[in-house]
Order: structure tokens, then C-alpha cells, then sequence
């Protein structure tokens, strides 16, 4: 019961209000959305109005009703702006309901870190990107300081359930190259903005080869 109500009222707040300090970031690697876009975990919403008119389409998934009802509400406020190209649906990166080879872009912006099967997912984001799409990455990994690591293993069990699945420790970029993607504009860094446990940060773009 208690898990219940933190996961519906508590946990979406929080990560609302964590999830806005990275403006500037998103400032920074939103341009690249462009085409027809999905955005794998919308989480609260705070993407949405970063957006560029230069997308044709969005499909917005997001699992969690809780963050699904806050995304929407952002939407709302959007709708204008974002008329008849702009789609929220309730769902998760393992198995989308998308046409192969169908999308130009796909954005993942803290999400991989949560999914249950990154692998699967980055499988099913290769599917439907076009050959030449695009794969736009912001992701907190496992650090590469070797007592930051130890204390991600430490903390790793208590800070899945507080964070709603989020794992400390992903091989992000592994998983990605795994995938089949061309992975050489992605760089790995210390975010100064982020505590240590979450502050490294793998950015940049990845693509599905022609």
C-alpha cells in the first residue's frame, strides 16, 4: 500500500522536479529530433515543450500511469503548438507498436536506465528506425571511477525500488553497439549537475546503418 501511493503521487513529483534541472541539456540535444520521432519513456512530460517543428510526427510512450497522467497534462498545454502530429500512449520499449523501419528518430533520455531488458529494447529501436535513422541518447551509466562504481553496487538494491526500476549500474553503451548501431558519436562524461552515483553520462547519437 504504502509502495503504492509513493509510486503514483511521490515518485512522479520528485522526478519532475529533478528531471527540470537538465533544461539546458535538453536545450543542447533535442535539435537532433526531427522527421517522424518517438520518445521512449516520457516520463512527466518535461521533453515536450523543447520539441523543434522540424518533427513531422511524435509517438510519446510512456509505461507508468501515474507519469502518463502528468504527460498528458504537459501536453495539454502544447496542443497548439503540436496540433495533430503529437501522440501519448501507454506503453514500454520491449515490444512497440510500430511499423519496421518506419521512424527517423528515437529519442531516449533517462529511460534505458529503467526499462527491465535494455537489450530488447535497443533491439526493437533498431527495428523501427529507418536505415539511416538516428537513435538520440542521454543516459546516467555505470561509472567509470572505480570507487563510484563500488558504491553504485552498494546502493544499486535499495535505489531500484526508490527510483521505480532505475539501475546504477548499465552498460548502456555495450548495449547499444550490441544492437548493431554505429555508436562513434556517442561520448561518455562526468555531468557536474548530477550527484555521483547517477553523474555519468553516456550523450550523443547513434545509427542504424544504411
Amino acid at each position: 500500500m504504502m509502495m503504492n501511493l509513493y509510486r503514483q503521487h511521490i515518485f512522479p513529483y520528485l522526478l519532475d522536479k529533478v528531471s527540470r534541472k537538465l533544461d539546458a541539456d535538453r536545450q543542447r540535444i533535442l535539435p537532433y529530433l526531427r522527421g517522424d520521432v518517438l520518445e521512449l519513456g516520457a516520463g512527466t512530460g518535461v521533453n515536450f515543450s523543447f520539441y523543434s517543428q522540424q518533427i513531422n510526427s511524435l509517438i510519446a510512450l510512456e509505461p507508468e500511469p501515474a507519469l502518463l497522467l502528468m504527460a498528458a497534462q504537459q501536453r495539454s498545454s502544447l496542443e497548439a503548438k503540436q496540433a495533430g502530429r503529437f501522440y501519448l500512449i501507454q506503453g514500454d520499449g520491449h515490444h512497440l507498436p510500430l511499423a519496421s523501419n518506419s521512424l527517423d528518430v528515437v529519442l531516449c533520455c533517462l529511460v534505458l536506465c529503467s526499462v527491465s531488458d535494455p537489450q530488447q529494447a535497443l533491439l526493437e529501436i533498431y527495428r523501427v528506425l529507418k536505415p539511416g535513422g538516428t537513435l538520440v541518447v542521454f543516459e546516467h551509466v555505470r561509472s567509470e571511477h572505480v570507487f563510484t562504481r563500488a558504491c553504485q553496487q552498494l546502493v544499486n538494491p535499495l535505489w531500484k525500488p526508490l527510483a521505480c526500476g532505475c539501475h546504477l549500474q548499465r552498460h548502456t553503451f555495450q548495449y547499444i553497439e550490441e544492437a548493431g548501431f554505429t555508436t562513434d558519436k556517442l561520448e561518455t562524461y562526468r555531468h557536474q549537475a548530477l550527484p555521483a552515483l547517477v553523474g555519468t553520462v553516456l550523450e550523443g547519437v547513434a545509427f542504424k546503418p544504411f
